[in-house]
This record gives structure tokens, C-alpha cells and sequence, in this order.
């Protein structure tokens, strides 16, 4: 699994802090990951250059503002970008701090950190709970499963905008998805 070298400490800590975020600044479950940036003082901003960003980076504009750059490829599905998205803000919020006294402190420009693997685990941690809270995707797993046990995947992709993979992942990582046989 994607999460196999983080604790499961770490993971539900991880996650805890997502899904209380996620429930504060998404109102009424909102599913526009670009909006949400937007309503917490970030700008988005899509580049060609691929020197500049590998999938995102951030640049801190002001102690309240800040920008996810993007790398614009041809494959960027709204359900990909909304998982990159999801995963700055796990950097900018467990990482460098955001709206904290840690953020004040950082230099405004591009943050060209190097991420960690382990960081790289614990943003994606972030944003797997960030995008599919745990009771909310176990209520649209049962909501989308059949009387025979067989889940529609895609139905749950669809719901949260993301990923059939991504989805999957969630579900395997909740242990509420077990069996391949149970999805199609």
C-alpha cells in the first residue's frame, strides 16, 4: 500500500488533522479543491516549465497568502489536480506551518524544501483524508454497494473527484475495501 512506512500513530494523527481541516474550511462539503485554496488566501497558478515544479510547489506570497504552482501537462484531469492540490496543503499545513508562527518566520518567495520521502507519505496521507473523510467515504461505500458486496468504484471516484486509483487506495487504506473482487 501507498502508506506501508508511516506508523498507523502517525497516519491517524495525520488523518485527524485533515479531516477537522477539511471540515472547516470546506463548507458544505465543498468538492472545488480550487475554490477552497482560493477562500484560505492561496492563488493557483499553472506553469510549463518543468525546471520550476515537479507536480506542485508552493511560493509564499504574505503571512496570509500563498500559491500552489502546478506543472500544466497534457494528462492534468481535474481529478488529478485536485489530489496535488489536496497534497500542498498537506505540506503547507503539517509542514511549513501555515496561519502559525512557523509560516510567519518562512521567507516569502518559492519553498524549494526537498521534501522527505516520509513528508512525501504524510502529505498524501493528508490528502487522501483531506479529499475522503472516513465516515463520509464509508457512508458512499454502502451507499454504492450491492447487495452482493460488490462496490462501484467509480461511483466513489466520481462522489469525492478523484482518482478510480486514488479511491481504491482510500478504501483499502480504511480496511473497508478488502478484496479485488469487491469492486468494479
Amino acid at each position: 500500500m501507498a502508506f506501508e512506512t508511516l506508523n498507523e500513530k502517525t497516519k491517524q494523527l495525520i488523518s485527524e488533522i485533515a479531516e477537522n481541516l477539511a471540515y472547516q474550511i470546506k463548507p458544505n462539503n465543498n468538492r472545488n479543491i480550487k475554490e477552497v485554496v482560493k477562500n484560505i488566501g492561496g492563488k493557483i497558478t499553472y506553469t510549463n516549465d518543468l525546471f520550476e515544479v515537479s507536480n506542485g510547489t508552493i511560493k509564499k506570497i504574505t503571512n496570509n497568502k500563498f500559491e500552489i504552482l502546478i506543472y500544466n501537462s497534457n494528462n492534468l484531469t481535474i481529478e488529478i489536480e485536485n489530489f496535488i492540490l489536496a497534497h500542498e496543503l498537506g505540506h503547507l499545513f503539517l509542514h511549513l506551518g501555515f496561519a502559525n508562527e512557523k509560516w510567519k518566520k518562512i521567507n516569502e518567495g518559492k519553498i524549494n524544501p526537498n521534501w522527505q520521502y516520509e513528508e512525501e507519505l504524510e502529505a498524501n496521507q493528508f490528502a487522501f483524508a483531506f479529499l475522503m473523510p472516513k465516515k463520509e467515504y464509508r457512508k458512499i461505500l454502502f451507499e454504492n454497494k450491492s447487495n452482493d458486496n460488490i462496490v462501484n468504484i467509480s461511483l466513489i471516484s466520481k462522489y469525492f473527484n478523484v482518482t478510480k486509483e486514488k479511491a481504491r487506495i482510500r478504501g483499502y487504506e480504511l480496511n473497508f475495501l478488502k478484496h479485488r473482487k469487491e469492486l468494479i
